[in-house]
């Protein structure tokens, strides 16, 4: 239930607060008044989407407050932990802010959230319901969700959705395969061509350097005997060598020892160089001998070298080429085994759909199990506001299984005795789609486990007179479960009302701003007046008032007019 509302710089408004009581609270103003720009910024509180456009003009932020009685909504202390949210006993408060410059920020009991989790956990609170719902109705989409929501199917649908999902990817999965298979021998033609222009190389990781190196040996090999021949005498084979140097160097330091004792830490590092000298030595001594490069074998390397550039021009490099090689061995691979991929796919295929069958005969059980119960309520509320002949009726017809199941449903309708039975969409006035939409309204309150606020933002189109108050009577019916805020220009719906909020527009020094505020008693009854005679209030028109009002009084023996609201 919704106990308090605080808007501050939202549109046209300065700043409002309003408290709210159970039962049906009425929104009364002039058209224009700003009525409905209290509905809005409620909605943008709970998430909805919303615009810069919407702070009020020279501010630099709107905040918006709604909170509701946390002891009301029990079922939500549990989904609040499992999202991380503080759960306060004393209430729930949902905030929004939105700034000139675009950026908005929601926040639940002030932890910073997205706008889907405001919203996720506020649709179990609060129900919109604005003239736009109402044709709503004419798309027979809606239909089935009036129908599934008296049906209770909310876990079935979840699975539907899952079982659809899995289905369609099987069924892609199948068209891909099938588009692969009609192209499959041109495919692998292509595919082994390049294979094999890698395969028939036979390539080896790393050998591309090593065949480079050994045809520069090969065409540079006086200069590389030369050069071996000159390095290995140098340091080790000439008596003058830098081997018998070293170690000559090493004796005689090791003599002056016995004079220097500091001396000795540089003989590890002389020795480390004889070593180190022989070893560079015997390293170049095998390229020192003459090596017989047969011109076969210059030209064999230098074939092999060109083979190996052109795969690495290719394919960046040699690895790379190796590692294509062996991608589109798999991909020829799979192509030899595609009948037994499609025989898999098409049994998962089956497997889908034989789930997404189950799942929607489970659901179509369901909705005409309910069906007819729901057209009989649906039938008696109508009647309830003035149209005793109605009769409803719900047509539930085989489709093919969709993300929804495998049902149309359509609402069929007859406002008049002796009619027939057609599409509610193509018969009802706005005044009857009214009705029909406050009927299911009506008929699912009743049905719902839980208690929330519902808001009607001028559900009364298209209605007036004795019908009116009728279709108020229903609207009082469902305050009795549901906490209603409601905006209408009718008394003899207003009349109705627990509490009143009168919403008025104002200008001063050229801004115009939007006030709201509860009355009573006197105010109440001239606000009704005013429905009834326009701005300039007549006595008769005070008198028509104060007859609705109690007569209201009367028949719910809520008392005096004065003492009729319930606290706030």
């Amino acid at each position: 239930m919704l106990r308090h509302l605080h808007i501050r710089d939202f549109a046209l408004i300065g700043e409002i607060s309003l408290d709210f009581a159970p039962g049906m609270t009425v929104l009364l103003g002039e058209t224009g008044a700003g009525k409905s720009i209290i509905i809005d910024a409620l909605a943008a509180a709970l998430g909805e989407r919303t615009s810069a456009d919407s702070v009020r003009t020279g501010a630099k932020k709107c905040i918006i407050e709604a909170t509701f009685d946390a002891a009301a909504a029990p079922w939500l202390a549990s989904p609040f932990t499992e999202a991380n949210l503080d759960w306060d006993d004393n209430g729930i408060v949902f905030r929004r802010e939105i700034t000139s410059n675009g950026t908005s920020r929601c926040f639940i009991n002030d932890t910073p959230v997205q706008a889907t989790v405001v919203r996720q956990f506020s649709s179990g609170l609060m129900d919109f319901h604005g003239q736009h719902d109402t044709h709503g109705l004419l798309d027979t989409s809606r239909h089935r969700e009036v129908v599934d929501a008296a049906a209770g199917v909310t876990t079935e649908l979840r699975d539907m959705t899952m079982y659809w999902r899995e289905l369609v990817a099987a069924r892609d999965h199948l068209h891909h395969l099938r588009r692969v298979a009609d192209s499959a021998d041109a495919e692998r033609a292509r595919l082994q061509f390049l294979h094999d222009e890698i395969a028939n190389i036979h390539p080896v990781s790393g050998e591309d350097e090593s065949v480079l190196a050994e045809l520069r040996r090969a065409e540079s090999s006086e200069f590389v005997i030369s050069a071996a021949v000159e390095i290995r005498d140098r340091l080790y084979a000439d008596d003058a060598s830098v081997y018998d140097i070293l170690r000559g160097v090493r004796d005689r330091l090791q003599s002056l020892i016995p004079f220097e004792p500091t001396l000795e830490k540089f003989i590890s590092d002389v020795e480390s160089a004889i070593v180190t000298s022989k070893e560079a030595a015997s390293a170049v001594a095998s390229l020192a001998e003459p090596e017989e490069f047969r011109p076969e074998r210059l030209e064999e390397l230098r074939l092999r070298q060109l083979e190996l550039s052109r795969l690495v021009r290719k394919y960046g490099s040699l690895d790379a080429a190796i590692s294509e090689r062996d991608k589109l061995a798999a991909e020829i691979s799979g192509l030899d085994s595609l009948d037994e991929s499609l025989q898999e796919a098409v049994v998962r295929v089956e497997q889908c759909l034989a789930h997404a069958t189950q799942c929607a005969a489970v659901l179509t059980t369901a909705r005409r199990a309910a069906a007819q119960p729901l057209a009989t309520s649906l039938g008696v509320a109508l009647q309830k506001m003035g149209m005793p002949s109605a009769v409803v009726d719900i047509s539930i017809v085989p489709v093919e299984v969709g993300p929804t199941g495998a049902d149309a449903v359509e609402i069929l309708f007859s406002s008049n005795a002796g009619e027939p039975l057609r599409p509610l969409a193509r018969i009802a006035s706005g005044g009857e789609l009214s009705r029909v939409m406050l009927a299911v309204k009506a008929t699912l309150a009743e049905r719902a486990e839980t208690t929330g606020t519902m808001i009607f933002d001028e559900i009364d189109t298209g209605i007036s007179g004795r019908i009116a108050r009728h279709v108020g009577e229903v609207m009082m019916s469902i305050s009795t479960r549901h906490q209603i805020v409601c905006i209408t220009h009718l008394a003899q719906i207003a009349s109705l009302a627990d509490a009143f909020v009168r919403v008025t527009k104002s200008e001063s020094g050229g801004v115009t701003t939007v006030n709201a505020s509860t009355i009573r008693g006197e105010e109440a009854i001239v606000e009704i007046a005013k429905l009834l005679s326009g701005t300039d209030v007549t006595d008769t028109a005070l008198v028509g008032a104060r007859e609705l009002m109690a007569h209201h009084s009367e028949s719910s023996g809520k008392g005096a007019v004065k003492g009729r609201r319930r606290s706030s």
